[in-house]
């Protein structure tokens, strides 16, 4: 059964998931996901042309399964990290922006599940669409979390202010990069509408997909800077039961 409320952490029937550890999975996870099934991507020789989309990593092959697995397990585990932060910090937050962060937090994980299944070589436009969900909703979680704790730790602060402004940029970037993109190559594009002439795209790819990495390691930037607010909050509360 699961439980939300335990002290310091979910509990799982018998077994718990302390905080600290969840909060390391929630970045660590799809950090690790990324950076293998890359690699293996270029190993393979699978690379269509440098620099390229994240999605390129999930082509046919072990790289869909390191990609595939990874972020689905992800979703999970940055659900869960959505709801054990409200349950957390719901008592001393702005609660209707922690409620609305929550909200946000938890559809964006659902669409990660989805995105995790959602190729962009076989299902392109619900890729695209689970894609722009989870970017820009995981972005307005950690920017509306920030906000409704009223004194978040010094560290974590200015980690999530770098991070969400490297997000942000990036994330308009990536955003310009593409539209102008699609604009020039409409006819292309026009041909079918369940590919993306990626080659002809590449010049604003070269400009798009760095910033889609960097879009990438800000949000887990942000999900890790949260770590020294649940620490925080665990010391007051093993201070409180002590006193």
């Amino acid at each position: 059964m699961l439980d939300l409320k335990r002290e310091n952490g979910i509990g799982f029937s018998s077994k718990i998931l302390r905080d600290v550890h969840l909060i390391k999975l929630a970045w660590i996870v799809p950090l690790v996901t990324i950076i293998a099934a890359v690699l293996i991507h270029v190993l393979a020789g699978n690379v269509r042309d440098v620099p390229f989309f994240i999605s390129e990593a999930d082509h046919p092959g072990l790289e869909r399964v390191v990609f595939t697995t990874g972020l689905f397990v992800s979703s999970g585990v940055q659900c869960l990290l959505a709801l054990r932060l409200y349950v957390l910090f719901k008592g001393k937050a702005r609660p209707r922006i922690l409620l609305f962060a929550s909200i946000i937090g938890v559809l964006s994980s659902i669409h990660l599940a989805i995105l995790a299944f959602a190729d962009m070589y076989d299902h392109l436009p619900l890729h695209i669409y689970t894609a722009l969900v989870v970017f820009h909703g995981g972005f307005c979680w950690a920017f509306l979390t920030h906000f409704a704790l009223p004194n978040p730790h010094p560290k974590g602060r200015k980690l999530r202010l770098i991070s969400l402004a490297g997000a942000l940029i990036s994330l308009s970037v990536m955003t310009i990069s593409m539209g102008r993109g699609v604009r020039q190559r409409r006819k292309e594009l026009d041909t079918d509408s369940n590919i993306i002439p990626l080659d002809a795209l590449q010049p604003w790819i070269d400009v798009a997909a760095p910033a889609e990495f960097i879009l990438f390691f800000s949000l887990l930037g942000c999900l890790a800077s949260f770590s020294w607010d649940i620490h925080n909050n665990s010391s007051q509360l093993e201070d409180t039961s002590i006193e």
